[in-house]
């Protein structure tokens, strides 16, 4: 379905947003099996003031992702249940897959769920992220993490983080709080390497709290990092580093807030991370430019703030957020500027014709 609502963005950089119509569907299949799907398209506006650059487009996924899934359980007795997802994304302008050569690159997981909590294994999302039915993080954010700079994947890493190989555990809710533990064998990487010292892996640990009118959660990440991590790819001409690269480090607190359950939501949040190659998950263009000295172990540190909110009225849902981004960079090799900020501002409409389907409207500003 299709948006006949313009969405515009404004920024320094060239990055964009959308206006979208977003259908979500499931179908029943049986007791124990789901078929789901959610369309997202709209229509994108993007202004970059450094290249004076203007484009418009149909766009794809900008807010909910296109995808369509199958999950699945059965109750082996009394106590255990075993589970199953599998969810794909395409681009529903152009009916391509979302990443080639994975049919199910959302998600791909089995998990079994006792008294004693649950226990998965596959492709899944960080708990810090707002991917997968194992991220966290979407609701500590009115934009839900969408819209690519109006989210706060605009000033932080790992907000869209999906890792195969991985091993999960969450346990049972205490007194609304439950812990998450995961670890990949390969990080961002599919394939596993021979030797166990060229992967790379990720560990990820959460803290969720959940009460009748407030949320909280707090994370850690570590991320280390192979021999083949040494290999610079196109810049050096395929030539190694001299120094292996640290391991990369990162620390989210975040928390929402429904006074008195009225109308109004307030986010805050905050985020450092160490030693990482992107500035932010929606600055992939400007990563690409950042050099690194050969004989330094490190890459880039910052940390970001977000003061955000929510106001419901009837079927709508007014948004609005500020983000500030600060950091440096610790490897370089002095033919740049070592340290760099971004500030980040939007506002948002959600309107919902019923539980499923939804317009919106996002405006974003970013500069850095």
């Amino acid at each position: 379905m299709y948006a006949l609502t313009n969405k515009i963005i404004m920024m320094k950089k060239s990055l964009a947003a959308v206006a979208v119509l977003t259908a979500l569907s499931t179908c029943a299949v049986a007791a124990d099996l789901e078929l789901y799907g959610v369309i997202d398209t709209g229509f994108t506006y993007t202004h970059g003031y450094d290249d004076s650059r203007n484009t418009f487009e149909m766009s794809t996924g900008n807010y909910a992702g296109s995808r369509f899934g199958l999950r699945g359980s059965e109750k082996l007795d009394e106590t255990l249940t075993v589970s199953f997802v599998i969810e794909g994304g395409f681009n529903s302008d152009t009916g391509a897959y979302a990443e080639d050569g994975k049919i199910f690159n959302r998600e791909s997981q089995i998990n079994i769920s006792g008294p004693w909590g649950t226990l998965g294994f596959g492709r899944v999302g960080a708990f810090v992220s707002g991917s997968s039915s194992t991220g966290w993080f979407w609701d500590m954010d009115p934009f839900e993490t969408g819209y690519t700079d109006a989210g706060l994947q605009g000033t932080q890493v790992n907000v869209w983080r999906l890792n195969s190989n991985t091993v999960y555990y969450v346990s049972p809710v205490f007194k609304g709080f439950k812990l998450g533990v995961q670890h990949s064998f390969t990080g961002a990487n599919d394939t596993e390497a021979v030797r166990q010292g060229d992967n790379n892996t990720f560990t990820n640990a959460a803290l969720r709290w959940d009460g009748a009118t407030a949320r909280a959660m707090v994370a850690a990440t570590m991320e280390t990092f192979g021999d083949n991590e040494q290999w610079q790819n196109t810049a050096a001409g395929g030539e190694k580093f001299s120094t292996r690269r640290d391991n990369a480090y990162e620390f989210k607190i975040a928390g929402a807030w429904q006074p008195n359950a009225g109308p109004l939501t307030v986010y805050v949040g905050a985020s450092y991370f160490k030693n990482y190659t992107t500035f932010s998950d929606s600055s992939w263009d400007d990563d690409g430019d950042v050099n690194y000295d050969r004989d330094s172990s490190r890459r880039l540190d910052g940390y970001s703030l977000y003061l955000a909110g929510k106001y419901t009225v009837g079927a709508a849902d007014l948004l609005a957020s500020v983000q500030y981004q600060d950091g440096e960079n610790k490897g370089g090799d002095g033919s740049q500027e070592s340290d760099f900020k971004r500030y980040v501002a939007a506002l948002g409409c959600h309107y919902h014709f019923s539980p499923n389907t939804m317009l919106y409207a996002v405006a974003s500003y970013a500069d850095g």
